[in-house]
């Protein structure tokens, strides 16, 4: 394998959210190289106790492990003023990037040239970020610091919002998120869809929302709201209970059917991402898809659709 190419891949690999700083860990903010951005991606984590409403098999964040009564300065988790520390940690490590010494320093260090750029600010983390209390707050926040800080000669990051879309159902959050993120500056919204079924849906994200819950909410987001579709494509070879899942037709057909409905109402698609396991997952039974098998689906729907439908293998 090309070294280049080992070297990114083995980065795409590590999405760890624990971050170093002159030996200080970071507690919410955290940089990875993402294969999606194309680029260093600054992640925001506001789900600090791992606390989501999706359980989903691929999720590479294990819930079944301990979680720490508090942060490393003491303080209850519960009780960390999020706010101000996302913003010191921002600005921390965009003051690292800006001197240069963020690529000098392990892992970092061995990003090729073409991927020395911050590509964007994402809100991801151990959970669905819309849910977190102080979610609005924060986001407001991070966009003035994208639009009053100096960025010299490269262009500001992009803002991006990569959701499971349960905290977007209400008009009144759908239109803050649209001001903040895709009005005031540039910015993306990445919509979580895996599946098209109920079987599929139950099996993969293992959410307490029923499944016509969020087919309604879906729904109501994609009319509105311009987002970018994120599939997950996987083959599950658990032996026992719920069973294995394979990314077959089964799997296949009512996903596309979905999203051509969806087309052909208006819905405000900007693209669709497709791809599969990059990174260990909790559950050991997932296994990564060929990436011939994406691109056969990609190419059967891209006539049909007039928004890009990309495969990141």
């Amino acid at each position: 394998m090309d070294e280049t190419v080992e070297t990114v891949a083995t980065l795409y690999a590590d999405h760890s959210r624990r971050y170093l700083l002159e030996n200080r860990p970071f507690v919410s903010v955290y940089p990875v190289l993402s294969r999606r951005a194309r680029g260093i991606s600054v992640g925001i984590n506001l789900n600090l106790d791992k606390g989501c409403n999706f359980d989903c098999i691929y999720c590479q964040v294990d819930r079944t492990t301990t979680l720490p009564a508090s942060s490393g300065g003491g303080l209850p988790l519960s009780r960390l003023p999020l706010p101000a520390l996302v913003m010191e940690e921002l600005g921390q490590l965009f003051d690292t990037i800006a001197t240069g010494a963020f690529f000098q320093k392990p892992p970092f260090d061995r990003v090729p040239p073409e991927f020395k750029r911050v590509r964007d600010i994402a809100f991801s983390g151990d959970g669905e970020p819309t849910l977190a209390p102080s979610f609005r707050e924060i986001l407001g926040t991070v966009r003035r610091f994208v639009n009053e800080r100096s960025w010299g000669a490269e262009a500001p990051p992009l803002l991006r919002l990569i959701t499971n879309g349960s905290g977007l159902f209400g008009r009144e959050i759908r239109a803050a998120v649209r001001r903040s993120l895709l009005e005031e500056g540039p910015g993306e919204i990445w919509l979580k869809l895996d599946s098209g079924d109920r079987v599929h849906f139950d099996r993969i994200n293992r959410s307490s929302l029923p499944f016509d819950r969020m087919t309604e909410g879906l729904d109501a987001i994609v009319s509105d709201t311009p987002v970018t579709l994120q599939t997950m494509v996987l083959d599950f070879m658990a032996k026992g209970e719920p069973g294995a899942i394979l990314a077959d037709e089964r799997f296949w057909t009512p996903l596309r059917d979905r999203v051509l409905s969806w087309s052909a109402r208006g819905a405000r698609i900007e693209s669709w991402h497709l791809y599969s396991v990059a990174r260990p997952p909790a559950e050991e039974a997932v296994k990564r898809v060929p990436v011939e098998r994406l691109e056969a689906w990609a190419s059967e729907v891209r006539g049909l659709l007039p928004f890009p439908v990309l495969v990141f293998p």
